[in-house]
């Protein structure tokens, strides 16, 4: 080993760990601005993703550059990049180490997602997918190359992200939910979602990401599907029409105390005018068997409600969303009901996770806030339950929202993470 090449293992083992630990996508999807548009949020969810890319593709160049004859280096570069990303950001960035494994042989590459991508759509299941995946490429690596000292490499770079996943899955401390309290989900889940996405989707499970129909999955679902299709930020979420199968959601599903998951109901067909409010969410949903219960019991307490003979329902559906860990939470209405002012938006909300905590904690209290014909946003003064600048994106989104359904007043449930306004329920407010 020459001078230089000692070098260039200095280099390896001290920059792609730091270039692994650096939070460049999240940096992005937290300050770049977020207007309403999809373009502009697809733009920045491929931007994020081809960040995470290029760590993998400057780390095999790096050692590409100071080893060009022993590939061996380059996959102890990549090594060297997911330890920096679980012990530096607590994370697994899967993409990183894909596009990194396409410069060290697109060979390889090719045949894992191949074999893989034919795997994981006959299993439908992303763990044994992945898993399938990881003790394929040393196989592969072996049969290309016939060098001992790379499969060692290769069968390293496996069991280190086998063990990282591990970790993070167990990782449910408070300490480690807290870092990211300020995420909806983990930027590696939503990169391995991009990755896997195709192979594990299933037919029968409907999202809010596709187009829904309000007469099999209810209108609050509908609704929140057309919001999310338009840019505006919505949880991500799932919908079980009624008389459909739970058990592919289920197993489609993972809740964890780091990342709970909220589930509200809806009775199909229920007069709007003769119909209650909707029922407050069931959060804090943290495993599969908790799930499967509040799901079973909704559906049972329906089927134990007599039924009128006017009645016209379908049966209930059900909306499973990712649970936003808010700062502040409440309700907005785009108008004052009470008083039929179109000019007045009221907000009720205050510190808190969930909206239910928002508008039961001590500080909370009723803001009102008048606009003008002409438009112009009066000054804020400052509220010991939320601040001038969140009052202000509530009004703007509020009046938003009731322009775009036809100037129907509208009430909107809604959590802030200090990042983004998350829309968790819109309805219209019945007259």
């Amino acid at each position: 080993m020459t001078l230089i090449q000692v070098w260039g293992c200095l280099l390896i083992f001290v920059l792609c760990p730091l270039l692994g630990g650096l939070p460049a996508s999240e940096w992005l999807n937290q300050h770049l601005p977020a207007p309403l548009g999809k373009h502009w949020t697809d733009g920045k969810a491929l931007l994020g993703l081809g960040v995470e890319a290029s760590k993998g593709i400057a780390s095999v160049y790096l050692a590409q550059y100071y080893f060009p004859q022993d590939p061996t280096w380059w996959l102890i570069a990549l090594i060297a990049l997911v330890c920096g990303q679980f012990w530096l950001r607590q994370s697994k960035q899967i993409l990183g180490v894909v596009a990194g494994g396409v410069i060290y042989s697109w060979q390889i590459a090719f045949l894992m997602l191949l074999i893989g991508g034919i795997s994981i759509t006959l299993l439908r299941e992303r763990r044994i997918g992945r898993l399938g995946l990881l003790v394929l490429f040393p196989m592969l690596v072996g049969l290309y190359t016939q060098q001992s000292s790379q499969v060692i490499a290769a069968m390293g770079l496996s069991f280190l992200l086998a063990w990282v996943e591990e970790q993070l899955s167990q990782s449910t401390s408070p300490s480690s939910t807290h870092t990211s309290s300020s995420v909806l989900m983990p930027l590696d889940r939503a990169n391995d979602a991009h990755l896997f996405g195709f192979f594990q989707r299933d037919r029968n499970i409907r999202t809010l990401d596709h187009p829904l129909n309000a007469d099999q999955v209810g209108q609050m679902a509908a609704t929140l599907s057309q919001l999310k299709a338009l840019g505006y930020p919505v949880p991500p979420g799932w919908v079980l029409p009624p008389g459909d199968d739970a058990d592919p959601l289920l197993q489609l599903l993972n809740p964890s105390p780091a990342q709970p998951l909220m589930l509200r109901h809806e009775v199909i067909g229920a007069p709007p005018l003769d119909a209650s409010p909707p029922p407050e969410p069931i959060v804090q949903i943290t495993s599969r068997r908790a799930l499967a219960q509040v799901m079973g019991a909704c559906r049972t307490a329906y089927s134990a409600t007599p039924a009128s003979p006017q009645s016209q329902d379908r049966g209930v559906a059900v909306m499973v969303q990712v649970q936003v860990k808010g700062q502040y939470s409440g309700l907005a209405w785009s108008q004052d009901s009470q008083t039929s002012d179109p000019t007045t938006v009221v907000i009720i909300g205050g510190p808190g996770s969930i909206p239910a905590e928002g508008l039961t904690h001590p500080l909370t209290q009723q803001i009102r806030v008048s606009i003008p014909e002409e438009g112009n946003f009066p000054a804020l003064s400052s509220s010991p339950s939320l601040p001038p600048q969140l009052v202000q994106k509530i009004v703007t989104i509020a009046r938003t929202l009731e322009t775009h359904f036809d100037g129907i007043p509208q009430q909107i449930e809604w959590s802030d993470d200090g990042s983004t306004l998350w829309l968790l329920a819109v309805n219209a407010i019945q007259s």
